[in-house]
């Protein structure tokens, strides 16, 4: 867990504490920190991340026209919107075994 606290720290500057249930969602990033932190995770753990898919959990926040449908839709429709939360033990789990995989849905 120190190696991603440490990532943490590089990519979005958190020093506090985290728990196993403290999700990257909870830091409000934008996606450049985002990819960064996820492009230097898969790196330092070795991680097969083919199966990674950015806006499963995480909303657009580039393009404006994407911006507005993914804003339209969490709105209208918030149950197709949902996003899975990527916890620290999820990321700890992934780490166990060498390949990304989806967090089990709440």
């Amino acid at each position: 867990m120190f190696q991603i606290k440490e990532l943490l720290k590089k990519h979005f500057g958190y020093r506090k504490e985290v728990s196993l249930d403290f999700t990257i969602q909870s830091l409000n990033a934008v996606s450049e920190e985002i990819d960064a932190f996820f492009d230097d995770f898969g790196e330092t753990f070795h991680i097969d991340g083919k199966e990674y898919n950015y806006y499963d959990y995480f909303p657009e926040d580039v393009h404006p026209v994407y911006v507005l449908k993914d804003l339209f839709n969490r709105i209208l429709h918030p149950s197709k919107t949902k996003k899975l939360p990527i916890t620290i033990g999820h990321l700890i789990k992934v780490v166990e075994q060498g390949k990304w995989f989806k967090p089990p849905k709440d």
